[in-house]
């Protein structure tokens, strides 16, 4: 078991999950989401773990966030990116990685704010084919990042067992 925390965007995610069912290994696992801890081992005691979110979540504000453009990513995946709101979702993610999450933190991976949309196991012509395909959507949302879900992942990664609820300040 592991624990994230994830962001689940207040958007239409129909378009999103169109393309997630066709490319996105985890689309039965959770909803399109950004990801702001990577999961961790769940042997961090959860009580530790939630004070230290409540934390740093008091002292963040809600933000706006805008999702357009997309990228690969250096381990195969579509990602459409967050363009507006990337600063504040970096300061959150490095605040957050502090504390009793600090030895979690992957230096060598700069944090890439994003909602993945699916995986190509290094077949460039296939990839280049689904950013045809995907371009034709108009991916462009706007929402507020006003709430984090701390999730336990189950069963190496096949179930979701629970999730806690974080509401950022206005």
């Amino acid at each position: 078991m592991s624990y994230a925390l994830v962001h689940y965007p207040n958007i239409n995610t129909e378009d999103i999950n169109q393309i997630r069912h066709k490319y996105d290994p985890q689309v039965d696992l959770i909803e399109p989401h950004i990801t702001l801890v990577f999961p961790i081992v769940e042997s961090i005691n959860k009580n530790n773990l939630i004070l230290h979110i409540d934390s740093i979540l008091s002292k963040c504000k809600i933000f706006p966030i805008c999702l357009k453009g997309l990228q690969k990513s250096w381990d195969e995946y579509m990602f459409l990116m967050v363009e507006e709101g990337k600063v504040d979702m970096v300061k959150l993610h490095n605040e957050l990685y502090t504390g009793i999450l600090a030895e979690y933190i992957r230096e060598n991976l700069p944090f890439v704010p994003h909602l993945t949309l699916g995986k190509f196991i290094k077949d460039t012509e296939k990839f280049l084919q689904v950013l045809e395909e995907v371009q034709h959507f108009d991916l462009n949302y706007r929402c507020f990042v006003d709430k984090v879900h701390l999730i336990n992942i189950v069963d190496e990664q096949r179930s979701i067992i629970w999730t806690q609820e974080f509401i950022l300040r206005n």
